[in-house]
């Protein structure tokens, strides 16, 4: 049966965005030097077989500045105000049924194409964004609402190469 969803992606733990290149250090703490913003969702359109689904996901996401008191970056002064990834990637799942149960264990995993701005300041060769390699893993649970309705809450790493 084909499927729609709608999501949106907040973070809540303080995991670490890596930009080549640039390191942003305290002491010897590293810090991240971008932070996630409130600003994520997306959805996605596909079709559950059994245990498998295969959906195409689109996906916005918008990280700022970490302006963190007393750290700094080197080379000094590299990192851009904010990011945008725009991102689109074909997921497979795999549902994990538990008989006579509303809640569904699942784990998945995506590749696909971002779209990225530079995290740099300046732009290298003014070249702002750039297109790269994207993919994920996921994994969470489903809560029946109804037959036709699904509550997922889950987590997910998301990695772009090559932008």
């Amino acid at each position: 049966s084909y499927y729609v969803r709608l999501q949106y992606n907040g973070e809540f733990l303080p995991l670490f965005t890596k930009v080549d290149g640039i390191t942003y250090k305290k002491d010897k703490s590293d810090y991240s030097p971008l932070k996630p913003s409130f600003i994520a969702g997306g959805g996605a359109f596909g079709y559950k077989m059994d245990d498998i689904r295969v959906d195409v996901e689109g996906v916005y996401s918008y990280l700022d500045k970490n302006d963190v008191k007393d750290v700094t970056f080197d080379p000094a002064n590299t990192i851009a105000d904010s990011v945008t990834a725009i991102s689109g990637l074909v997921n497979v799942y795999y549902d994990i049924a538990i008989e006579d149960m509303p809640i569904t264990p699942y784990i998945g995993v995506g590749v696909g194409a971002a779209y990225i701005s530079t995290p740099l300041e300046p732009a290298v060769n003014n070249q702002k964004s750039k297109f790269g390699f994207a993919g994920q893993v996921k994994a969470g649970v489903s809560y029946d609402v109804t037959p036709e309705v699904k509550l997922y809450a889950g987590a997910r790493y998301f990695g772009s190469y090559g932008a």
